[in-house]
């Protein structure tokens, strides 16, 4: 089946829109790489008690990407408590933005059940998401109010204060879930459109001959899956090479019983094996078209069974599957109804 039919239309059955929605969960990936791109800018600043330190110039940009980003985190002893004043002035060294930031570490030993170790935890550190009026240059100034231990003395000791500056910061695990959600409904999406038809409907045999009579045809196409598996009679291994082809015959017939199709190929079949146990197995599908939406038979044969090097293959099942109404996403191949006998 090709992308048009013989007068130049498009194939009704070849469907491409739902493939677009393969593109939406690479969208909030594209954004999270775009941000990635970008260096952030490193602030260090040596903080003596008392004193107000400014930190170097560096640049603020409201774009159509993420938002800016401050961060800031003070490196402080041990089982020490921390208070910042911490401004963001700009070019002119207005303070356009003011906050205190009170922060702690802690830390110790732990030990139970004859097992010990060291623990520490703390909070030092804010991130800041702006929202500047304009862009422009701008600087942080830092003063240290109190560097106490845990006892409340004082400790003499500066604080170095390390910060980071990015223009275009993201959500990273929003972006992400979004990401996966996005995937998850496009499949559901996909499988709506390519994965269920009007109808479908199987019947499983236990000798050569499967058939099914159902109402199918009109828009889409009519999918015949065939499926068989064949067993030595007893728990033996195979004496010698199991046979490698098996011949399919498919006929689909209208109401009044007349012939719409007679279709024979050739089947690869595949030896398979565990635990001692072998058997054969065949599965084939195959397209065709029934223009017009009425009563159907279809009929499937495939061989009983095998003797090939003294090895009786039995035909254990054979599994026939009709599924009417089917959209496809690429161009496959579709028998042709004109009656007449076809072989490959």
């Amino acid at each position: 089946m090709g992308t048009s039919s013989p007068g130049g239309q498009r194939d009704p059955a070849l469907l491409l829109w739902p493939l677009a929605s393969l593109v939406l969960p690479l969208l909030p990936l594209l954004v999270l790489a775009l941000s990635a791109l970008e260096w952030p800018r490193r602030l260090v600043m040596v903080v003596p008690e008392g004193q107000r330190v400014l930190s170097a110039p560096f640049e603020l940009r409201d774009g159509w990407l993420g938002s800016p980003q401050l961060t800031l985190a003070a490196e402080i002893p041990p089982n020490s408590s921390i208070e910042l004043d911490v401004a963001l002035l700009d070019a002119s060294g207005r303070t356009v933005l003011a906050l205190t930031k009170d922060g702690w570490r802690a830390s110790g030993t732990w030990a139970e059940d004859g097992e010990s170790g060291t623990w520490e935890e703390g909070d030092a550190g804010v991130a800041l998401d702006l929202r500047p009026d304009r862009n422009g240059r701008f600087q942080l100034a830092v003063q240290l109010q109190d560097l106490l231990d845990e006892a409340g003395r004082p400790l003499p000791q500066p604080v170095v204060v390390r910060g980071s500056v990015r223009n275009h910061s993201v959500d990273a695990p929003l972006l992400l879930f979004t990401a996966v959600v996005t995937l998850a409904t496009a499949l559901v999406l996909l499988r709506a459109c390519y994965g269920i038809g009007r109808g479908r409907w199987m019947r499983r045999s236990g000798d050569g001959v499967s058939a099914i009579r159902c109402d199918a045809g009109g828009s889409g196409l009519v999918r015949v899956g065939v499926e068989a598996r064949w067993e030595l009679p007893d728990d033996d291994p195979p004496l010698g090479q199991p046979p490698a082809t098996a011949t399919l015959e498919l006929q689909v017939c209208d109401a009044l019983g007349r012939p719409r199709l007679r279709h024979r190929q050739t089947l690869a079949v595949a030896h398979r094996s565990s635990d001692g146990d072998h058997w054969l197995s065949a599965r084939q599908v195959m397209h065709l078209r029934l223009p017009e939406p009425g009563s159907h038979r279809f009929r499937v044969q495939l061989p009983e069974s095998f003797r090939a090097d003294g090895d009786l293959w039995e035909l254990e099942w054979l599994r026939l599957t009709v599924e009417d109404g089917l959209r496809t996403a690429r161009p496959v191949p579709v028998l042709s109804l004109d009656g007449a006998m076809e072989g490959r």
